[in-house]
């Protein structure tokens, strides 16, 4: 049997305990050794038995490692950059600030709503007309309105205590000139504390200045007044009315019902004596009243 064979290739037989030059040294369980891997050998042999836990434990990592390396690693369903965080958090940021401003403009436009039904509220209308809307009162014949008018023609509140028998309207006393724009106008029927005289009055209220007017009451009305009647009201009400510029518009119209006319007022002829009661009309300041 020839044994003889490349340097590398000769295997060691039994008995040899020695290398000579040109030999390889073979280790149990690992190909062939060169002469320069001589040292190396001879130290790996003298190791640790921890060491070769370790080495066996980076053999088994090994597969792992190389299956992954084979496949690419799954990356996860969401990435954000640092972009795209701050975008995200800006979102958030404006949509909890719209949804606060419109839960507090919501607040603000109910109590608006209860603000303007409690004092009144005169909603806008075109250029050149005139308006009116009843205001709220807590004081006996006491009435309050808002009004507007245009810059043309002037305007004036006209204001009475009776509507006489066959009359198409009031017999006015007097009348309180109305700037242009808006302005707050209170009629009252009172006892004067100053000289003790039953009076109505009518007190215009705008940004220009505050005008009053008054006028004593006769005996017979002041009677009528402090008696305890029904009344019958024809005026404005809480909704704004509005009508064309050079228009008159009604704006008191307070009946008291009392007596055999009362009975008469929606039959085909007037009433057969005067009709008491709260008067007051906003009219074109043209001629006498």
């Amino acid at each position: 049997m020839n044994t003889e064979g490349p340097p590398g290739d000769r295997p060691i037989m039994p008995g040899e305990d020695r290398l000579t030059p040109g030999e390889g040294l073979m280790m149990p369980g690992a190909g062939p050794m060169m002469p320069g891997e001589a040292r190396r050998a001879e130290v790996d042999t003298d190791t640790h038995p921890e060491d070769d836990a370790g080495r066996i434990a980076d053999a088994a990592l090994k597969p792992a490692t190389a299956n992954r390396g084979s496949h690419p690693a799954k990356r996860p369903p969401y990435r954000f950059s640092l972009a795209g965080l701050l975008m995200l958090l800006s979102l958030i940021a404006l949509g909890s600030g719209y949804i606060v401003t419109l839960v507090r403009l919501r607040n603000v436009q109910a109590e608006l709503a209860v603000l303007r039904q409690e004092t009144g509220y005169l909603e806008p209308t075109p250029d050149g007309t005139i308006a009116a809307v009843r205001l709220t009162s807590d004081q006996p014949m006491t009435y309050r309105l808002r009004v507007r008018v245009p810059q043309s023609p002037p305007y004036r509140i006209a204001y009475s205590s009776v509507w006489p028998t066959d009359a198409s309207a009031p017999r006015w006393f007097a009348a309180v000139p109305v700037p242009p724009g808006e302005s707050v106008v209170v009629v009252r029927v009172l006892n004067d504390p100053r000289d003790g005289r039953w009076k109505i009055t009518t007190l215009r209220r705008a940004p220009s200045g505050t005008r009053r007017v008054a006028t004593v009451l006769p005996a017979e009305h002041i009677a009528k007044f402090r008696g305890s009647h029904d009344w019958l009201s024809t005026g404005v009400t809480r909704s704004t009315a509005s009508f064309p510029g050079g228009e008159s518009l009604r704006i008191l119209d307070e009946r008291i019902l009392a007596g055999e006319g009362a009975t008469m007022l929606y039959g085909d002829k007037p009433p057969d004596q005067d009709m008491v009661g709260v008067y007051a009309e906003l009219q074109p300041d043209v001629g006498p009243l």
